[in-house]
């Protein structure tokens, strides 16, 4: 088995910000690219490519004067955060799947030899008479 990537990505768009008032809101759509692990006869598990989209806002309190970049500044960071808190579940989602996978190819591989095993177990000892 060998794996073709060995780092789990997250890669974002362009941020989109929208402001209202005292409110700036940020928009930030990402995928996250998982390695899949492969065999030479089976695809185990593919690359999750989906789109996702994280938003958040900042909001400028009633005592500072509003800057809108410091606002589109802290939105983007909270909107990342959110990002990679989700692309971490999703991880952890993925990786439980692939584990699952492997524990049930083994266990059936396991009934297989156990079943082989008994099988040529008596085959020899029929032979044996």
């Amino acid at each position: 088995m060998y794996f073709n990537g060995n780092k789990i990505k997250i890669s974002f768009s362009r941020p989109k910000y929208h402001t209202v008032g005292n409110e700036v809101y940020c928009t930030l759509q990402y995928t996250v690219k998982i390695p899949g692990a492969y065999s030479d006869m089976i695809a185990t598990v593919s690359n999750d490519k989906l789109t996702y989209t994280a938003t958040a806002k900042a909001t400028c309190s009633s005592d500072d004067v509003f800057d809108k970049q410091l606002g589109r500044d802290i939105a983007n960071a909270r909107a990342e955060a959110k990002a990679y808190k989700h692309a971490d579940t999703l991880v952890k989602k993925h990786v439980r799947q692939m584990v699952k996978i492997y524990h049930d190819m083994t266990l059936d591989f396991s009934e297989r030899v156990d079943f082989i095993q008994k099988h040529d177990a008596e085959y020899v000892a029929e032979l044996s008479k």
